[in-house]
Parts: C-alpha cells; sequence; structure tokens
C-alpha cells in the first residue's frame, strides 16, 4: 500500500478514537479512503463476516471529505464537526502559546484548563470520554490538552493515601538551631537516609526547619528524631527540638519512594496451614500496587500485573481492595501534584489556639474561606493539618506575588479567632515535595463539616469515576 503523509495519518489517528478504532483506511482511485469495519453474522457459513462501510476521504492538507449523503451521513457530519472543532481549539492555543511570556498563568489558561487540572487532581485514573463530559474538551483535542499541562506545571502522578489505614500516623518535627546552622545539603543527607521522612522544609522565622514524617508509633517516630539528631551534619550545634501528632485536613504529603521498604514489612506471608493475614497487614499484590501507583498513579494494571508476574486481574482487584470503604479504604484517590509552579516562594502560618471557646465559634467561617477560592490553577492551601502540641492549625501555601502572605494572614485574622498567628518563609525545599494542586473543595473535610453542622446546603458534586 502506498505510504500515507504524515498529515494523513495524523487526521486518520484522531478519527480512530471517534469510532473506537473501528475504521480503516485504503488508497484507493489516487485518494486516501477512510471505511468502518463492523461484522455481522453469516447463519449459511455460521461465523462472523466483515462488512465495509466508505465514509470519506482524506485530503493532503488534512480535510475530511465526507462521502455522498448515505446512511452515515448523521455520523460523518458529527464527526466532521468535532474535527473542525478541534483545529480551532488548537488555533486559540498556538495563540496562547504564542504569546504566554506577556500574560500571567492565570490569563495563559483558560476555565476548561482550570477543569482539566481539577479534574485529574480528583482522579487521575479517569477515562477520556469521563474528563470529557466533565470539562468539555472535545476528546479530539484532550491528549493535547493533557500533555500541554503536564509539559507547563511538569507534573507528577501519584496516590493520595490514608495512612491511619495503613497503620502510620503522621507527625511534625520541627528545629531551632542556637549555634550554628547546618548546611541545606547536609540536612538533607541525614533525612534522606529515614524512609520515614517524607517532607523536609528549610525555613525562615521561627523554627529553623520543618520536617513531616509517618511512623508506626510514639517510639518509632522518636527513634526517627534520634537518628537525624546524632547524624554527624548536627553534632556539636545546640538545638531545639520538637514533635508533634498531627492529622491533616486539606490536601496531602505524598510518600518517598524509599517509604516502600518500610511497608513492605507489613506484607502478609503464610507461616502455616491455616494462616490468615490481619486486618493490618498487606497482600502481596496490595503492596505492589502501592508502590506503582505512588510512582505513576496512571500505570495500567495489567502492566502491573505482568512486571510482578502476578494472575490477571490482580492489580485491578488489589486497587478495588484498597480505595473501598467496605476494604481496607486506604487510597483516597490517585491525584498529581505540579513540581514546576512560577511563584515567588512558599509561605507558612501556625496558628496557636489560645482561646478554644473563640476558636470553635468562628470555625464555620474559617472552613467557608478554605472552601470559598477563587477559579485558579491551583488550590489557594497547598497542606493543612491540625497540631497536637502546640493545639493548633499548620498552614502551607504558595506566594505567587509579593505580599501575598500578608494577605494570606489578614485574611485568617478576620476568619478564625483565638488565635495567635505566626508566619514563615520557606527557603527551599530540603526533601520531598510540596503537593501543589486543583482540588474539588466539594470533596474536603471543610465542605462536609459545614454541611453536617447544616451551616451551609448541600451542593450537587461532580463525581470522578
Amino acid at each position: 500500500m502506498v505510504e500515507a503523509p504524515a498529515k494523513i495519518k495524523e487526521v486518520f489517528e484522531e478519527l480512530k478514537k471517534s469510532y473506537d478504532e473501528h475504521i480503516e483506511l485504503k488508497f484507493l482511485n489516487k485518494r486516501f479512503c477512510i471505511f468502518e469495519a463492523t461484522s455481522k453474522w453469516d447463519s449459511k457459513r455460521k461465523k462472523p463476516v466483515k462488512i465495509t462501510h466508505y465514509i470519506g476521504w482524506i485530503t493532503d492538507n488534512g480535510v475530511v471529505v465526507p462521502a455522498k449523503p448515505k446512511q452515515n451521513e448523521a455520523r460523518l457530519k458529527a464527526l466532521e464537526f468535532e474535527y473542525n472543532k478541534m483545529l480551532e481549539h488548537q488555533k486559540e492555543l498556538d495563540e496562547k502559546r504564542k504569546a504566554a511570556s506577556e500574560r500571567s498563568l492565570e490569563e495563559a489558561l483558560g476555565d476548561e484548563d482550570i477543569l482539566l487540572l481539577q479534574a485529574l487532581s480528583m482522579n487521575s485514573r479517569l477515562s477520556h470520554a469521563r474528563i470529557s463530559s466533565i470539562t468539555g474538551i472535545p476528546l479530539h483535542t484532550l491528549e493535547y490538552r493533557i500533555r500541554r499541562l503536564e509539559r507547563i506545571f511538569g507534573i507528577k502522578y501519584t496516590l493520595e493515601l490514608n495512612m491511619n489505614n495503613l497503620g502510620f500516623s503522621e507527625y511534625m518535627i520541627l528545629a531551632k538551631f542556637i549555634s550554628g546552622k547546618p548546611s541545606h545539603e547536609s540536612v538533607r543527607a541525614a533525612l534522606e537516609k529515614n524512609p520515614r521522612v517524607q517532607l523536609a522544609l528549610a525555613t525562615k522565622g521561627t523554627y529553623d526547619f520543618i520536617i513531616f514524617c509517618v511512623a508506626e508509633n510514639n517510639n518509632v517516630v522518636a527513634e526517627v528524631l534520634d537518628s537525624i539528631r546524632t547524624a554527624e551534619a548536627l553534632k556539636g550545634i545546640e538545638s531545639e527540638w520538637y514533635i508533634t501528632p498531627i492529622a491533616t485536613s486539606y490536601g496531602f504529603i505524598s510518600l518517598q519512594q524509599e517509604f516502600f521498604e518500610v511497608l513492605k514489612e507489613k506484607v502478609w506471608h503464610r507461616k502455616k496451614h491455616g494462616d490468615k493475614p490481619s486486618t493490618s497487614s498487606l497482600m502481596y499484590r496490595e503492596y505492589a500496587l502501592l508502590y506503582e501507583l505512588n510512582e505513576d498513579s496512571t500505570k495500567s494494571f495489567a502492566s502491573i500485573d505482568k512486571k510482578y508476574d502476578l494472575p490477571t486481574g490482580s492489580a485491578k482487584r488489589a486497587y478495588e481492595d484498597l480505595k473501598s470503604e467496605e476494604g481496607k479504604n486506604a487510597i483516597l484517590r490517585p491525584t498529581l501534584f505540579l513540581t514546576n509552579l512560577n511563584k515567588k516562594y512558599d509561605g507558612i502560618i501556625i496558628a496557636d489556639i489560645t482561646n478554644k471557646e473563640k476558636f470553635v465559634a468562628s470555625r464555620d467561617n474559617h472552613h467557608k474561606y478554605i472552601i470559598n477560592e477563587p477559579n485558579t490553577a491551583i488550590s489557594r492551601f497547598s497542606y493543612i493539618c491540625d497540631m497536637e502540641t502546640p493545639d493548633g492549625i499548620f498552614y502551607l501555601f504558595p506566594v505567587l506575588k509579593e505580599g501575598y502572605t500578608e494577605i494570606i494572614e489578614n485574611d485568617l485574622f478576620k476568619t478564625i479567632k483565638g488565635v495567635k498567628l505566626d508566619s514563615l518563609i520557606v527557603e527551599r525545599t530540603i526533601l520531598g515535595n510540596i503537593c501543589y494542586r486543583k482540588f474539588d473543595n466539594l470533596y474536603s473535610s471543610q465542605y462536609l463539616s459545614l454541611v453536617k453542622r447544616k451551616s451551609i446546603q448541600a451542593q450537587k458534586r461532580t463525581l470522578y469515576e
């Protein structure tokens, strides 16, 4: 067969998606013609017989010319309309990209792009058909739009997990150096040896370092702190250290792949006949799935089965068991975070609760402030957690413009009472990643709490399944 030009191949591949791969390209009468391939049962031969219908041809410059009106006319017109719509979208995006250097990030992105970021943040494994339905982006352009956002933001796909249901608690370690201060590189060298450390920030303000880790219990996290304080880089430096249990209330801290060496210890192995796994243990297929999807939550179940030599369907079954509320409920959602963000720096505000009565009385306004945010490419807050010692709230957020920390602090001062606010600047991320994404706040704990207390009316939520 005559080799089709690149432009014709490109258009044909787009058409295949609309026809679920059931079309063929043939070179006839000096044209590249499109045929829809179907089948019907031949009662005489007692087997299915292939049938093809001519639906049009593609010019050298990629224009689809429909066949003369027949039974397939309506479908072909719809297809032609979608294709032309795709060309319009690509033209608009090309114009935006050319002038991107002259506009801010928000001006360079449209409402559809923000909806797309939100859909992928809420479920990075959504089918393209479902994403198209949620965002209104035509299927023909969806792959292009996703790849564009991946390129702009350096998107990393991963998992948001319920660590409690995996048998781990969350902790924050805060450090203040009195005599001297170790280099960021030496602190990183000390921290990266411990797989329970997931995020470490060098800060400027009340504390010099803030470290997030996961551990089985208080004794284990105390051992983590001991290993850090006795590291070569910190010897001879006077410092103050604090450990506080935390409870995530908004956003998430992504897990380092090294943590899975710790998680592997929970994999169940049969020791004798009749042994059964405990509720806190993991099956091997569950461990394999968590490891692979934490690295890239868009990986196919089939590829995981193949890599770990598992029976067909094992990874899918593990996913369903780990995500189901009736099962382990360990996977909250496959999600993403942005690694390339045009920001000034990251800000931190710690709100120490000084008057519990006033704090509780202002709780609803506080929750409303968190979830009522402008329609921007990322959520206002990257991460929020409740602290046990001191009793308070920790806020982490990107500062996209000068003076933004003061704006957030002023907003919190107006909406939350009975607290003392302290702000810090993140000088550098020493280990791990701050997870920027566009979260649908109708799924936040703050929204659910407001609805439960009947402080707001429940709204219809988008289903990300």
